[in-house]
């Protein structure tokens, strides 16, 4: 059986955020493979930002397997130092050879656990460099899913660190056009590799209507992330310039203030996965409030996929890759144009099955056929 080691950013357990590698995992295991996802590095310090994350990162901590789900094992290794903006922890070095500072040695734990020999070696989270020098792996493949070097979550060293993966991997998938330059500078091809959908998932028939949409009409629905990119002044000026419900889904982590209490706008927090295409299925229109930057235009946004699967006309910021992908949907060019999109799409000016249509064709599924065509060459 082929085996598949995969660095992401989240949990693969994670109730709320189901991004590209959880699919691309998923798809590994239909595949015939085993999949071994490891967890970030942690130590205390994790603690005191996130204690549930931290028991849960302890609890997968010891070198045997730990199934996830079939043929999918959870490892979290535990260092001495971490890599990130935190004091004296932003230097690229640390990652370079966060080797020399796991405990025990990392080596003898992946090979307890079966896994110190891979087929793949499959990267999106930098943080994982380290990888690179403790396993015997036959392909290494960088998914670079985001603008890095515009990430508050990263410090400016995270660019030689990208660099150092860029020329160590074999194959280097992008989730954006915009992402290839860093690619091409080091002479190296990209192969442009969007996000995607479970699209059986979130097309499902006949949901129940959330208790929150009870008595609701009009209603626009945001499902994601709420950070650095998230135009809160946006969402204000949608719900002062229309009679539109606003339902925004998702874990804050910038300030909500200026908008938590007006009388049509509803912060719901986070949903667990399985009950999102409630909310999207019962909602007369999505949206995608960005504001517009260098991190944004490089995004391929999940939801934007997600959205349309449900049957769900979309307004989105004015970004160049949700542009790039020639969706069926309203991208406006400022401010006044999106409550435009919005009350165009509440009046129902619409073709639902070229919403839908474009979600059918944008399947996690296809993504894996096309990432295995580019890898191996079948």
């Amino acid at each position: 059986m082929k085996r598949v080691i995969i660095g992401d950013f989240v949990e693969y357990n994670d109730k709320i955020s189901k991004l590209g590698n959880y699919h691309y995992a998923n798809c590994f295991v239909k595949d015939g493979w085993e999949v071994l996802w490891m967890s970030n590095l942690f130590n205390e310090l994790i603690y005191i930002k996130d204690k549930k994350g931290y028991k849960f990162k302890k609890s997968i901590s010891s070198p045997e397997r730990h199934e996830l789900a079939k043929n999918i094992y959870g490892f979290a290794p535990y260092s001495l130092r971490l890599y990130g903006n935190y004091l004296f922890s932003k230097d690229e070095k640390i990652v370079l050879n966060n080797q020399k500072y796991i405990v025990p040695d990392i080596k003898k734990s992946l090979k307890k656990i079966g896994f110190d020999r891979v087929d793949i070696l499959w990267i999106s989270n930098p943080k994982h460099y380290y990888l690179t020098n403790v396993l015997d792996y036959d392909k290494l493949i960088f998914r670079i899913p985001d603008d890095f070097s515009h990430h508050n979550g990263f410090p400016e060293s995270v660019v030689e660190i990208e660099k150092r993966l860029i020329d160590k991997a074999d194959v280097i998938f992008i989730t954006s056009k915009f992402l290839e330059n860093k690619v091409l500078e080091r002479n190296k091809k990209p192969y442009l590799l969007n996000n995607g959908v479970d699209f059986q998932h979130f097309n499902k028939q006949n949901l129940t209507v959330p208790r929150e949409y009870h008595g609701k009409e009009k209603r626009v629905v945001y499902v994601g992330a709420i950070d650095e990119w998230f135009d809160v002044g946006l969402i204000r000026e949608i719900a002062d310039g229309s009679d539109a419900n606003i339902f925004i889904i998702g874990r804050p982590r910038i300030d909500l203030s200026k908008i938590k209490n007006l009388k049509n706008v509803y912060i719901l927090g986070p949903r667990p996965y399985e009950e999102i295409p409630s909310y999207l299925k019962n909602a007369d229109v999505a949206i995608i409030p960005f504001i517009k930057n260098q991190l944004t235009d490089a995004v391929s946004p999940i939801k934007l996929y997600e959205y349309a699967s449900s049957g769900i006309p979309v307004v989105s910021s004015n970004l160049k890759e949700v542009k790039n992908t020639m969706a069926p949907i309203y991208v406006a060019k400022d401010t006044s144009d999106f409550l435009t999109g919005i009350k165009k799409y509440l009046n129902k000016e619409y073709n639902r099955e070229d919403i839908i249509n474009f979600g059918f064709n944008n399947s996690w599924g296809a993504r894996y056929e096309y990432a295995m065509k580019i890898i191996y060459g079948r």
